[in-house]
């Protein structure tokens, strides 16, 4: 039950022509009795079709996939911007000028592409650029093929594998800001190359003993490389079988489960110029290790160091000709969890922001109740809050240059709680300016100057717009704009807003609605929950698309169902406070809150019908999915829990909201699903893929030990080979079977 695989979907194979045609004269409640059938017939089948689309949103939204990039001088910033539908290039934006020029037409772009590919390109999706190390052109992949472009002559080239500009897109490969050296991996190893390709060193890895390579891991003036060894000897491992031959192979993979021995992270710091691997002594204790990035004006590496129960974290700092490491800062909190895990799944470098010409680092804490922003001395000395009042900071996305401006990501807006608009501070202190000119969700890039940012932003009801504003406010030039049009034809509307209380009845939950398309207020439909309830993030969708639970929920809202999300209490981006109401006692709220909120939706909405409610979620919304059939049996009449987990599983997950288990082992008892089998009423279904080492197949299988133990009948989906988050075609299997369920145990619209 680790952090959540959120990915996009294949394209449908349905077309929207296929799709609007099929759509007419379904009669919901007749493909409803039929679910219950071997197979689905071709009416049913039509419908899964439909659904199955509307999953597939972001295939029906032409828009650019990728994110703009910056040249490190002259405020210059490439990005894709498409022309129509089948059309599109790359553009060269001048901030200081307001100049747009594209570097060759589109026709021309896809007819050079045709030449190299050796066939007709009509209409290319890009989702990765670079630009290239000598800041002349960039480098970007289509169709498993490297190419480049220069920024001026409109060439674009085929790029061997080996060519060190393609390195720029490899994931394998870590180019050294300055003097040519690059970083490899090498299965479980890596080495070092130097400008010439020669290998400088090179380390080999063994069975459970690996090297990594993290992410920007080269100093400034690329003389040092930071490395992890990772090893996993002694932690615990989980069987994994391969089934696709009479003859069953056996793979055992490390899983640190709740209680059990952590990896144990050796950081290195490798100098490029000689070869030389130096380990740098460890932190006290078990902790979770992260690196975020180099303090340039130091030229010291920065770690964090979260201890196994969460209430420690640490920031060192490690001079690396030296390999001496500093403490720079502790900050604890005994009686709950010092920072959530959001961070770890957006990136700890959000913690931390070392700021250049000695005036120290920013740093992240909800100390006052709400995540705000700190500034440090460098010997991390406190100097002054810097942000107040009761809504959270999620992320400083830029410094001036020189100055003091303080630019945030935060949700300000007491009507949009969960919104996060640009702000601009300033490291005196004082009140927030909001810049954003729009409402939603805000992803800024800031030019090196500081001057200029690249705002990415979408809402519940605006596709996603790209802007180039200035931070005086004097210039703001549209980029790219998302045409939804296909997917305002195919039927999708936002969903509707809700606001209702949680169990407590004081705390107000914020969620989401989905109705089908052809919804009909006099009817009444079966609801169902679709939960997730992770404590490390919230997944009600503020933007166009939303994320991937949201449209599978939007995509089962066809099938005949009205269906509601909500981030109960215990989630993220909120107050210290809203986190903390399942502190220690995970399991024990989130129900509650979801029963709670159903009945107040539906108590001014007479067309949900409360006799038949569902309840669906994957990974931790698999354990509620669970929870909610067992805790709340009388008001959930069917539960479809995909790949679920346990408090027993992932340390990094459950440890730092419940303590460890000799800590608390009451609270991991109450939130034991198993314990619970016995009060099983309705139907319930559970999915396991057999190569899930995210959620182990050992949680299905103890739950369905303890329900046959206590006579309770369910439905079992063993998927063979699958991983966490089921792979095409295991994908729109598990999605039809979901939606097969819910049409068979609660019916349609009546």
């Amino acid at each position: 039950m680790g952090l959540p695989t959120i990915q996009c979907m294949l394209p449908s194979p349905v077309s929207l022509v296929l799709v609007l045609t099929l759509w007419v004269g379904l009669p919901v409640q007749a493909l409803a009795a039929e679910a219950s059938g071997a197979a689905p017939d071709a009416r049913l089948r039509e419908r899964l079709d439909v659904a199955e689309a509307f999953s597939r949103l972001p295939f029906h939204i032409h828009d650019s996939l990728v994110a703009p990039r910056w040249l490190r001088d002259g405020d210059r910033v490439v990005f894709w911007a498409r022309e129509g539908k089948d059309g599109g290039t790359w553009v060269l934006a001048h901030a200081r000028t307001g100049e747009l020029k594209p570097l060759l037409s589109g026709e021309e772009l896809r007819a050079q592409l045709s030449r190299l590919l050796g066939k007709p390109v009509q209409a290319p999706r890009f989702f990765e650029v670079a630009i290239t190390p000598d800041e002349q052109g960039i480098v970007f992949r289509l169709e498993g093929r490297s190419f480049r472009l220069g920024l001026t002559g409109g060439q674009v080239t085929a790029l061997e594998q080996d060519d060190r500009t393609a390195w720029a897109l490899s994931r394998e490969h870590f180019l050294a800001p300055r003097g040519g050296a690059v970083a490899v991996r090498r299965e479980r190893g890596f080495a070092v190359l130097g400008a010439d390709g020669g290998t400088v060193v090179e380390r080999a890895g063994e069975e459970h003993l690996d090297w990594r390579i993290p992410q920007k891991p080269w100093s400034p003036d690329g003389r040092f490389l930071v490395v992890w060894r990772d090893d996993v000897r002694q932690v615990h491992k989980v069987p994994v079988v391969d089934y696709s031959d009479a003859l069953e192979k056996v793979t055992l993979v490390p899983y640190t489960k709740s209680g059990t021995p952590l990896p144990r992270t050796e950081l290195h710091v490798v100098e490029a110029a000689t070869g030389r691997v130096s380990q740098i002594a460890p932190v006290e204790g078990e902790t979770h290790d992260w690196f975020v990035g180099w303090w340039p004006d130091r030229g010291e590496a920065l770690f964090l160091h979260l201890s196994r129960d969460g209430k420690r974290l640490d920031l060192t700092a490690v001079e690396p000709v030296s390999g001496k490491r500093r403490r720079v800062l502790r900050e604890e909190r005994p009686e709950t969890f010092v920072a959530g895990l959001d961070l770890a799944a957006e990136g700890w470098a959000k913690q931390v922001t070392p700021l250049p010409g000695g005036r120290g680092f920013l740093w992240m804490s909800e100390r006052d109740g709400w995540r705000h922003v700190h500034l440090y001395d460098s010997e991390g000395r406190p100097v002054r809050q810097l942000t107040r009042g009761a809504f959270p900071v999620h992320e400083v996305v830029g410094v001036e240059p020189g100055g003091d401006a303080l630019y945030v990501l935060a949700s300000a807006d007491k009507g949009a709680p969960y919104e996060q608009l640009l702000y601009r501070g300033s490291l005196k202190g004082g009140a927030l300016k909001r810049l954003s000119s729009g409402s939603g969700m805000h992803r800024v890039s800031f030019a090196p100057s500081g001057k200029y940012y690249v705002d990415a932003w979408s809402s519940r009801t605006q596709p996603r717009l790209r802007e180039l504003v200035s931070t005086d406010g004097r210039t703001r030039l549209r980029l790219t704009a998302a045409d939804a049009s296909a997917a305002v034809a195919l039927g999708y509307k936002p969903p509707e807003a809700l606001v209702v209380q949680a169990a407590d009845g004081v705390t107000p939950l914020h969620g989401v609605l989905y109705t089908p398309r052809d919804f009909d207020p006099a009817r009444r439909y079966p609801v169902l929950a679709y939960i997730y309830a992770g404590p490390f993030m919230s997944t009600v969708p503020w933007s166009y698309i939303g994320n991937a639970m949201s449209l599978d929920s939007v995509a089962l809202a066809q099938l005949g169902f009205v269906v509601v999300m909500l981030d109960p209490r215990g989630t993220t981006g909120r107050s210290k406070a809203f986190q903390d109401a399942h502190y220690g006692r995970v399991g024990q709220t989130e129900i509650p809150d979801y029963v709670a909120g159903l009945k107040q939706a539906a108590a001014t909405r007479p067309w949900m019908d409360l006799e038949r409610v569902g309840i669906h979620g994957h990974s931790w919304g698999g354990y509620f999915a669970l929870r909610g059939m067992l805790t709340a049996p009388e008001f959930f009449k069917a539960g479809y829990a995909g790949a679920p987990g346990a408090l027993e599983e992932e340390a990094l997950i459950n440890e730092p909201y419940l303590n460890v288990p000799s800590a608390n082992p009451a609270g991991y008892a109450a939130g034991s699903n198993l314990a619970l089998a016995g009060r099983l009423q309705g139907h319930l279904k559970l999915m396991h893929g057999t190569s899930d080492v995210n959620a182990t197949l050992s949680t299905t299988m103890r739950m369905a030990d303890a329900l046959i133990r206590a006579g309770k009948h369910f439905e079992l989906l063993i998927m063979p080979g699958q991983p966490h988050s089921p792979e095409p075609p295991g994908d729109r299997y598990y999605f039809d079977d979901v939606g097969l369920f819910f049409l068979r145990t609660l019916g349609g619209p009546r």
